[in-house]
């Protein structure tokens, strides 16, 4: 790419940033292919108005409709916003720096009462970076170095303010599979046995509570807030995400789902394809990373770029997050994971939806749809969303435009003068 064509970049992106300064309460896009993900499908030259932070109509041609900003979306595509399923954001700005790292905790007890909220931090410089990238909305997860439990995540969208946390106590992260062995002492045995002897002692607490806090029944293995944070688990009004790749180690989540009445997200499922059909017979849905697809540890030495492919016909819902170890950093590349999966097998508006809609309907978040009186979380892309080569020109959250401006962006900027990296650097 020559400084010409970033030059041309560096123009659109600013034309998105300028959008906030409009301060628009309504803002309609003409003309553009409108991915929606409800019954109106997708349609191949739409209008999408947004007025009061809500999509206000979505149709083929609004007539004489106008709003305070008017966009051409001719040749564009507009999708509702990317939502990252699994991620760090907020809690982690540098994996090798530990002082910047609030994700986890150094704790004896099993670690389900954890919630790293306080420590959210929505000025973290990951936040326009994925938001540039189309992330409007992110599920943030701790993370453990300690203990299979590693505590309760939570909702945020991605607008930088002191306010975008929307969802506290969303859901519950537990480690199964190699990882979850290895922090449980070195057995897949000794981790499914922590986690069902905790499911049962927190059952055991909700029976006898009283009698529990007063000191008059036998000594529990676990804390009583970390018996009260599993309680919403036990009821089904809090989902557990249970990280787990090997297909057994799925089945056993499935039958521990069952005893439990536990509301299941298994993460990972590197070998899911092999247990589509009993994952789909039990309605759990997955995250799964699509790029995934060398056998980088035994529990995924059926890893296949087909997975999602083979996962949806069997009628799973699936959700596509971030690529491996950088998957919290680059929660964007969420859309080159589905763009994958589309290649292998995927149909297209399902890619679409594995990071947009599956993830808002998986969390219980808004957005993810593009539909009248549903929540303006929106991007309007400069072609394919899922072409690797496309990038976002407006990302909307709660119907306002949103800056595109990061640290890379300022970084380009800085250096796409002729002159820079001579003398002084650069000069305005």
């Amino acid at each position: 790419m020559n400084i010409k064509q970033l030059a041309t970049i560096g123009a659109l992106a600013s034309l998105a940033m300028a959008a906030p300064l409009a301060l628009a309460q309504s803002l309609l896009i003409k003309d553009a292919r409108v991915v929606t993900l409800t019954d109106q499908g997708t349609l191949t030259m739409g209008d999408v108005l947004v007025k009061d932070g809500r999509i206000e109509q979505v149709a083929e041609d609004l007539g004489g409709i106008t709003a305070d900003l008017v966009i051409d979306g001719r040749g564009k595509v507009v999708t509702p916003g990317i939502i990252a399923p699994h991620s760090e954001l907020g809690l982690t700005e540098i994996g090798a720096a530990a002082s910047t790292n609030d994700s986890a905790v150094q704790d004896v007890s099993i670690g389900a009462g954890f919630n790293p909220v306080v420590a959210f931090n929505p000025r973290s410089t990951l936040i326009p970076f994925n938001r540039a990238g189309g992330v409007t909305r992110a599920v943030v997860v701790p993370s453990s170095e300690e203990k299979i439990f590693a505590g309760q995540g939570f909702a945020i969208k991605l607008t930088g303010d002191f306010d975008s946390v929307t969802d506290d106590g969303l859901l519950q992260k537990i480690y199964f599979g190699e990882y979850g062995a290895e922090l449980a002492g070195g057995s897949r045995a000794r981790a499914y046995e922590q986690i069902a002897s905790a499911l049962a002692q927190a059952k055991e607490y909700a029976d006898n509570r009283d009698a529990i806090r007063r000191g008059e029944w036998r000594e529990l293995d676990f804390s009583v807030d970390d018996l009260e944070a599993l309680q919403p688990l036990l009821s089904g009004e809090q989902p557990v995400l249970i990280r787990a790749n090997r297909a057994s180690d799925i089945l056993q989540l499935l039958a521990l789902a069952k005893e439990f009445n536990l509301k299941l997200i298994v993460e990972g499922a590197a070998e899911g394809w092999m247990v589509a059909a009993q994952l789909a017979a039990a309605r759990v849905p997955v995250v799964i990373d699509a790029m995934g697809n060398t056998p980088d540890a035994f529990e995924s030495l059926g890893a296949r770029l087909d997975n999602a492919a083979l996962l949806h016909k069997a009628g799973v819902t699936v959700v596509i997050g971030g690529p491996g170890y950088a998957g919290s950093h680059n929660s964007y590349l969420s859309r080159q994971g589905a763009g994958n999966a589309v290649a292998y097998g995927l149909p297209f508006e399902e890619g679409v939806r594995a990071i947009t809609a599956n993830p808002a309907s998986v969390f219980g978040l808004e957005g993810g749809v593009l539909a009248p009186g549903g929540v303006a979380d929106l991007v309007l892309w400069s072609s394919d969303p899922l072409e690797v080569t496309s990038f976002a020109e407006l990302v909307v959250i709660d119907g306002k435009p949103q800056s595109l401006e990061n640290r890379s962006t300022r970084l380009r900027d800085r250096y796409l003068h002729p002159k820079a990296g001579t003398g002084h650097g650069y000069e305005k």
